[in-house]
């Protein structure tokens, strides 16, 4: 039985590799050189956990700085948000280095 959807959204800079975990994610493919997303992209993947089975929505929005006004449509009435970033990003490393 389908319990009810989740619904999830993507959010980090750009090049921080959101497109490419969510493709690895819902479709069990890598590529070395994923082009940048445009406003967003959807994806969708049904997980069976225990005796559950879920369907996952998930937003990968776009990193560039001129889609960030959109990322409030995508990310309102989410039930999770995952931010992803680069470790080895030089603004990262000051972010969390306060």
């Amino acid at each position: 039985m389908l319990s009810r959807p989740s619904w999830w959204v993507l959010l980090g800079d750009l090049g921080a590799g959101k497109t490419s975990i969510v493709v690895r994610f819902a479709k069990g493919l890598y590529y070395d050189c994923q082009e940048s997303t445009i406003g967003a992209a959807f994806f969708s993947q049904v997980l069976i956990m225990d005796e559950a089975t879920v369907k996952l929505d998930i937003w990968d929005t776009a990193g560039q700085e001129r889609y960030h006004s959109l990322a409030p449509m995508y990310y309102r009435g989410a039930a999770a948000a995952v931010v992803v970033y680069d470790i080895s990003s030089t603004v990262i490393i000051k972010i969390t280095s306060k």
